[in-house]
């Protein structure tokens, strides 16, 4: 196998309480992530992370690859490459590359993965390729610091959307990388910089500019909205 894609899903989320197994359609939103990560070809090793009976009955009737996340890579603290370097030590020794899919993202879009793949094929001096989106309307430059009881004073520097200095937001949709080389700086056999967003998967990461519309449910809100445009 070239890729161990590592579809993720935890219990006792806080915004949505159970967002993975809620429904659109009469379909957990996880079945949506699993079977996109299916539909990704021979080459493509998938395996569930999880904690959720539902996800772990689902994965068991289908045959589908699956490991049981220990309480430890569960909690509020625990982060997404503990789960990350779990899934590699236990299946992606032989794989060269590791796609992290997330759990509470129903819309799905497998060119983006295959953009990824192409482009790190190409680039060897790469260590991953990530999905990316201009920020428009929610720009921090017209951001309010949050306060219930008076709107915050904040000056005006830019008016008109085309004067917004472009920012880019990970959508949460692709994050590809290097297995080897991400588990070893996991492990600390390689040093990078810590501090800095990403740094885990590499110092030299490909933002591949994503127009298809994403939505991470998170809310109530997110999950209307990411059911009407399945059904639309």
């Amino acid at each position: 196998m070239k890729t161990l894609s590592v579809v993720c899903a935890r219990a006792g989320s806080k915004g949505l309480l159970n967002k993975c197994i809620a429904r659109i359609n009469g379909r957990m939103i996880i079945e949506y992530s699993i079977e996109y990560s299916l539909s990704l070809g021979k080459d493509v090793k998938t395996v569930v992370s999880t904690d959720i009976k539902e996800v772990v009955d689902y994965c068991k009737a289908r045959d589908i690859p699956f490991i049981i996340r220990a309480p430890e890579l569960c909690s509020d603290n625990a982060r997404i490459e503990d789960t990350l370097a779990d899934a590699i030590e236990k299946d992606a020794f032989n794989c060269e590359y590791c796609s992290l899919v997330y759990g509470n993202i129903p819309l799905r879009y497998p060119e983006l993965f295959f953009e990824a793949l192409s482009f790190l094929d190409k680039n060897n001096e790469f260590d991953a390729a990530i999905s990316m989106q201009n920020v428009e309307k929610y720009h921090p430059s017209w951001m309010f610091d949050y306060n219930e009881e008076i709107l915050p004073r904040e000056k005006e520097d830019h008016y008109r959307r085309q004067m917004l200095p472009q920012k880019m937001i990970h959508d949460g949709h692709t994050v590809l990388f290097r297995s080897m080389g991400f588990f070893d700086r996991y492990k600390g056999t390689e040093e990078y910089e810590k501090n800095y967003r990403f740094a885990a998967f590499g110092n030299k990461i490909k933002p591949l500019i994503n127009t298809e519309l994403i939505v991470d449910i998170d809310t109530k809100k997110d999950l209307i909205l990411a059911e009407s445009v399945i059904n639309c």
